[in-house]
This record gives structure tokens, sequence and C-alpha cells, in this order.
């Protein structure tokens, strides 16, 4: 079996990178609408690289987009500054808080079988 990359040259590689087609065509089912809707990341306001609504097929700009994204930090009301790494635990800190032995009955819990 021949391999699928066998005539893979620079350009077919920046071609699937960009999404695009051999005719220099996006590639629709690899399309991403990203942002619409998010003022509360403020990336279209007061990010350094501004970028507001837009799609792209780019893999690239995908996961530029991620990276604006999750490393964007916040100052809440508590006067912490927060990314989204931070929020997701304060969020675990506060429901194990509630509950600590929520885990307990998962299979690979530390905690699996005690009460």
């Amino acid at each position: 079996m021949t391999s699928p990359n066998a005539n893979a040259d620079a350009t077919t590689v920046a071609n699937k990178l960009d999404g695009l087609d051999g005719n220099g065509n996006n590639e629709p089912f690899r399309e991403v609408a990203m942002l619409y809707d998010a003022t509360l990341l403020g990336l279209g306001v007061d990010y350094r690289w501004a970028e507001n609504g837009n799609v792209s097929s780019s893999s690239l700009d995908v996961i530029t987009t991620l990276g604006k994204v999750l490393t964007r930090k916040h100052v809440h009301a508590d006067g912490n500054s927060y990314d989204i790494w931070d929020a997701v635990h304060t969020i675990l800190k506060w429901i194990i808080a509630q509950n600590p032995a929520i885990n307990n009955n998962e299979p690979n819990s530390v905690n699996h079988g005690k009460t």
C-alpha cells in the first residue's frame, strides 16, 4: 500500500494546514465559526491582537484563537485574576467542598470504595 503522503510537498502540506483543497478553495467541512457572541472574552475589544467573530478553515487560525481564549485572564469580583485553568479549579474546589466523597464510587478514584 502506498502512503497517502508519498507525493506531499511544502505546498500540499501548507494547503492542508490552511484547510484548502488542491485548487486553493476552502474545504467547507473544515470551516469553524469562531468568537461569535464572545463579548465576555474581550478579544475584539481590548486584546493586543484584536479578533472578532470570524470563519476560517485553517487549523492554524483555530489553534491560535483557542490559545488566545485559553490564556486570557480576567479580574473578577473577588479581585483575583483568573484564566480558564484557574476558573475550572476554583469551581472544582467548591464542588468537592460541598461533598468530599463525590467521586468515591468511581473505580479510578484514590478513595474508591471508601465512604
